[in-house]
């Protein structure tokens, strides 16, 4: 007589238990990388901190010096076209600095 019933079938899905082994080997990895990653962090992580503290204070005074030379350039605008600011630029300045001769 012939067999209709298969009983020895797998009780999971196949693409369940894949995905499963699959996520797990992702999960180790990731462990493995995050561990590697510390590690890395760890030793180099003073030096780049005094690195990017550098950085930023460059970038901080180079930015307040670009602001002066805006504000320069404006005033120094404004004093072309008005005497009063002019002469207010003109009193300002010491002896020194308004002495021809220092220019040559």
């Amino acid at each position: 007589m012939t067999r209709f019933i298969q009983a020895d079938f797998p009780t999971e899905h196949a693409g369940i238990t894949r995905f499963t082994r699959g996520f797990a080997a992702v999960r180790q990895l990731d462990a493995t990388l995050t561990r590697l990653v510390l590690a890395v962090l760890t030793f180099i992580g003073a030096p780049l901190r005094q690195v990017g503290a550098k950085v930023a204070s460059r970038f901080a005074a180079w930015a307040v010096a670009r602001q002066q030379r805006v504000d320069d350039d404006k005033l120094w605008a404004l004093a072309l076209t008005d005497a009063r600011v002019m002469a207010d630029l003109s009193r300002a300045m010491s002896a020194e600095a308004r002495s021809v001769r220092s220019y040559y």
